[in-house]
């Protein structure tokens, strides 16, 4: 059977090729391991940690807050697809790579409803798989595998539908979005962020494009919603 690629992109705005800080959950310490060493190589990732858990993980998700998560779905004990659900909701702003070494639509459908941006077998390439991360950073699904006519119509399709006119908001928005909603300003979260004012700015003013906000009480709410703040 031939398998098929899959790749949706919410935005409507390319992006400029950034650095990705990513971690890696996955069993295996050799599989850790090489990945690691694939993604340095690359020079477009920077591998911040990797755990043989998700119970390790969601201890110092916090700390290193990554921008993509590579979670293997067959790892003992919690679930892939469990860690990355709980990773999601200790992180919203962090996006989920799923690897895995068996497919089924049911193993694809879970992976998307617990918050994954892409969903790959392991016997993909590392091209491939840096491909599916930096397009999971920039907001974008990316599903391999001989995924059903179904499943995609009932689930990415009605994500491209339900886009936001001004694309999709980004992580350093998201950033952005929780300081604001926290009672920085825009001063203070360029600090915080270690970016300039007029950067800063820049991203206030597209997230407020993107969500239709007249005003920070509106990206508060997105926030809420979107659990990017606890209330």
């Amino acid at each position: 059977m031939d398998w098929t690629v899959v790749s949706y992109r919410l935005g409507t705005t390319a992006m400029t090729r950034k650095v990705v800080r990513i971690i890696i959950i996955d069993d295996q310490q050799l599989v850790r391991q090489g990945l690691a060493g694939l993604f340095q190589a690359d020079g477009g990732f920077e591998v911040v940690a990797d755990y043989g858990s998700g119970p390790e993980a969601f201890e110092q998700i916090n700390l290193h807050r990554p921008e993509v998560a590579i979670v293997d779905i067959q790892i003992p004990g919690l679930d892939g697809i469990s860690v990355g659900r709980r990773l999601k909701q200790l992180s919203p702003t962090t996006e989920i790579v799923y690897l895995t070494s068996t497919h089924s639509d049911d193993q694809a459908r879970e992976a998307f409803e617990s918050g994954g941006r892409s969903y790959l077998l392991k016997t993909c390439s590392f091209e491939e798989l840096a491909l599916a991360t930096r397009k999971a950073a920039d907001g974008d699904f990316y599903l391999t595998g001989p995924p059903s006519s179904d499943m995609i119509a009932e689930y990415v399709r009605p994500l491209l539908s339900n886009q936001r006119p001004g694309g999709q908001v980004t992580t350093r928005e998201k950033e952005i979005a929780r300081l604001l909603a926290d009672g920085y300003s825009t001063k203070e979260a360029a600090d915080v962020l270690n970016i300039s004012v007029k950067t800063a700015e820049a991203h206030r003013a597209s997230i407020m494009k993107k969500l239709n906000a007249k005003n920070v009480t509106d990206i508060v709410k997105y926030c809420i919603r979107n659990q990017i703040i606890e209330t």
